[in-house]
């Protein structure tokens, strides 16, 4: 492993930081909110399952993943809150889920789907489509990207309309990093007769999450991000209201099953990932969900006051939220495809962070998890201007 220290977690860190032994060797992987990261601990688990799979695979897909899988739905309802005697559905990724949820309400002619300039681009495209389908019309709610939570507040709620339908809102956005305040907005909608669809690829784990309290219509959100799990899985929940109409966009064998097994049967796809998935959980819970969380955000915030400093912008002019452990940086020269930068910094740098376009801006977003260290962001800091 690269010889670091971290002192913002403390003593046992190195100990920490080995649990992640798949990293690459002298890299920096600033880009955990893109694709996760499973420790070896939770890795060995799904490998485990794996071996079953393939061992005796007609044991395992008939007798073994059911009852594995509702093991999995229970941890993880219970992790996020659902209400009592609640199971969630275990789907690949955030993507699928809200696929499914939006592929689900009922829009007609004339109405309005309410999505926002933050908004992760395939959920768009999924609202697009059901909006074509359907003969209704997308409307973009434009979000300032230094807007605090009153302000995202009213720029969602300013462009509801009579006609508004369906809205799918973020409750942290991917592109900007962005904490919505879902709270506050998920009812404000739904008094206003909204359908409200909360995509919440990064929610699980990162904060602190209460489905039986936010209530909204749909939700869906990673495990296999800041929950830990291996990639890919996913939980996805629906109002009880909404489950009779919800079917899954491959027909198999859970087609004529109950909410939320027809959602969840895959013909044999490889859901070792699923059944892992308590073990992710389990691993957040064993260090302290809370300790993790304060160390990832001060962790990003020493990130991005380095960026802001090598690139001469007032750090306090950068936008970032509370428990957010994301942060965006817009960059002083705009490039036609970020992913050329991306991996010029990956090349040259060996960093890897996500470099999104957003309206028209070229932004730098760094994460940060237990096994970053702040010698990886000065890294980062030192040779991005080099690059651009």
């Amino acid at each position: 492993m690269d010889n670091l220290e971290n002192p913002l977690w403390g003593d046992d860190w190195t100990e920490v930081r080995e649990l992640f032994d798949n990293l690459q060797p002298g890299h920096a992987y600033l880009n955990h909110g893109g694709f996760g990261n499973a420790p070896r601990t939770v890795r060995a688990n799904q490998e485990q399952w794996r071996a079953r799979m393939n061992a005796n695979a007609t044991r395992f897909f008939r007798r073994e993943l059911g009852p594995g899988l509702n093991t999995a739905a229970r941890a993880a309802a219970e992790f996020l809150g659902a209400p009592a005697g609640d199971l969630v559905a275990l789907v690949a990724n955030a993507t699928a889920a809200m696929s499914i949820a939006i592929a689900s309400v009922p829009l007609e002619a004339g109405d309005e789907v309410l999505v926002t300039d933050h908004l992760y681009e395939t959920s768009v495209w999924a609202a697009g489509r059901r909006a074509e389908e359907a003969g209704a019309r997308l409307v973009t709610a434009a979000v300032p990207l230094d807007a605090d939570a009153a302000g995202i507040s009213a720029a969602v709620l300013d462009a509801v309309t009579p006609r508004t339908k369906l809205a799918v809102i973020d409750h942290v956005a991917s592109m900007t990093a962005r904490r919505f305040p879902v709270e506050d907005l998920v009812p404000a909608l739904q008094a206003r007769g909204v359908i409200v669809v909360v995509d919440a690829a990064h929610a699980p784990g990162m904060l602190p999450v209460d489905l039986a309290s936010l209530n909204p219509d749909f939700w869906g959100g990673n495990l296999h991000k800041w929950g830990y799990a291996p990639r890919s899985a996913a939980a996805f929940w629906a109002a009880p209201q909404w489950r009779s109409a919800l079917r899954n966009p491959i027909v198999s064998w859970g087609e004529r099953a109950e909410y939320p097994h027809r959602l969840t049967e895959v013909g044999t796809t490889d859901r070792t990932s699923l059944l892992a998935s308590p073990n992710g959980i389990a691993f957040l819970r064993a260090l302290g969900p809370q300790r993790i969380r304060e160390h990832n955000v001060k962790l990003v915030e020493y990130g991005q006051a380095a960026l802001a400093a090598a690139l001469d912008l007032d750090p306090a002019t950068l936008p970032g939220d509370p428990g957010v452990p994301m942060r965006v940086v817009p960059l002083p020269v705009p490039f036609d495809d970020p992913r050329d930068l991306q991996a010029e910094i990956s090349d040259r740098l060996g960093v890897e962070v996500s470099v999104p376009k957003w309206n028209g801006h070229t932004l730098l977003r760094i994460s940060a998890n237990i096994y970053n260290a702040p010698a990886e962001y000065d890294r980062l800091a030192a040779g991005i201007k080099s690059v651009l």
